[in-house]
């Protein structure tokens, strides 16, 4: 039964009274602190003999088949090799990049697609890419966020013996490709089941106020006055406190009320979860619950993605026609790759094309059924709603 959210915040403003008895117990487990230009920065160690509770080990296996792999170029000739984090907040072959692509109508439209399905990308102008996937179709996309313009946060190259950090104005091409067997990264990418607060469930790699995906990176948050920094594959759990506060549970049975920066309050810049066989979905802190780290078994890796095939299906009319042949969805996505957008309460979702089984016309939006038996209502978009522009159906010669 779905507990009322208002009622969960009053019983733990209770908790308060004990929150700086916190602190002497990361004391007392052995814990590290050290103070660096007067901040604590806290290294909580994972405990071996952990509470029953905690059912699931933080890290996700350390093959490194689900982190992207590959080769940058740069403008001035070099070559780096190793594990890459493009923009900070993406490290596996599950997740998206953002982008839009031109039209037949001369204008752009919203676009995005998983790394796993990219071959290599090289870099046209200050804002634009050209995409070749692993089906050989080669595809122009330009910068909606970060992810393809001068705004690149950074791109990191992890390698045996080095790190190496670029801009976009560095790069020339980025050629991806599966780690070879003998590589072994430092860090696992986050993986969890988080929770909205109307009760949704969505597991797959969990990605942090836009900029921490792997489990070295950092939690920023204060208790009672003083900023710790807790590395994310020391916490067992995350839950929403308040509006302006976070609940953080460590594998060592801890638990900590952290508030005071955008990772731990509403001014979070968003929390996501690549879920191999959905897409992404993304919400905020209004709409944040819960989320639990755990590791998983089914690694998802570069040879599982085949760059997309043109979609085919099956259109039923109103008056009950069937027109099967190739389907170009909204007069502009035609290929599996390619993302479906819809909003399914508050928050969002952006579905696979090659993940669908069915949509459904229903009231304003869509019902949209995936191949694994997942039902979403989804509204709020052109995609899945009355501003559609047209579902293009080619059979041989036919339109």
């Amino acid at each position: 039964m779905m507990r009322d959210p208002g009622l969960k915040e009053d019983s733990k403003n209770l908790s308060l009274v004990g929150a700086s008895a916190c602190v002497a117990a990361l004391l007392t487990a052995g814990l590290l602190i050290a103070s660096a230009n007067d901040r604590h920065v806290v290294r909580v160690h994972v405990v071996e003999n952990a509470p029953e509770w905690n059912t699931h080990p933080t890290t996700a296996p350390l093959s490194g088949a689900n982190r992207l792999y590959g080769t940058v170029h740069t403008v001035d000739g070099g070559e780096y090799t190793g594990y890459i984090r493009w923009d900070r907040n993406e490290a596996s072959w599950t997740d998206l990049l953002d982008a839009t692509k031109p039209t037949d109508r001369g204008g752009s439209s919203i676009s995005g697609i998983r790394f796993g399905h990219i071959d290599q990308i090289e870099i046209l102008s200050r804002s634009a890419a050209r995409f070749t996937l692993k089906s050989g179709e080669i595809v122009d996309l330009t910068a909606r966020a970060t992810d393809l313009d001068s705004g690149l946060r950074s791109l990191v190259v992890d390698s045996v013996a080095s790190r190496a950090e670029f801009q976009w104005e560095d790069l020339d091409r980025v050629d991806f490709m599966p780690p070879p067997p003998s590589a072994r990264p430092d860090q696992s990418r986050l993986f969890g089941t988080l929770t909205t607060r109307t009760g949704m469930e969505f597991t797959g790699h969990v990605t942090w106020d836009v900029d921490e995906v792997y489990t070295s990176d950092l939690l920023d948050g204060d208790l009672d006055g003083q900023r710790l920094e807790i590395a994310f594959g020391t916490i067992h759990s995350i839950e929403r406190f308040s509006p302006r506060a976070a609940l953080v549970v460590l594998n060592s049975g801890q638990e900590l009320i952290l508030d005071g920066t955008k990772d731990v309050d509403r001014s979070i810049g968003g929390i996501s979860v690549s879920d191999a066989r959905l897409g992404q979905i993304k919400l905020d802190w209004a709409e944040f619950d819960r989320v639990v780290f755990h590791g998983t078994d089914d690694e998802v890796s570069f040879v599982q993605f085949d760059g997309g095939t043109p979609l085919r299906g099956t259109v039923v009319t109103s008056q009950g026609e069937e027109i099967s042949g190739e389907i170009r969805w909204d007069m502009d996505q035609a290929f599996t790759w390619e993302m479906l957008t819809g909003v399914l309460r508050n928050v969002e979702l952006k579905v696979e094309f090659g993940q669908i089984e069915r949509i459904r016309k229903s009231g304003r939006g869509s019902e949209v059924t995936l191949r694994d038996g997942r039902v979403f209502q989804l509204s709020g978009t052109n995609d899945v709603g009355r501003g559609n522009r047209g579902i293009e159906i080619r059979d041989g010669g036919r339109t």
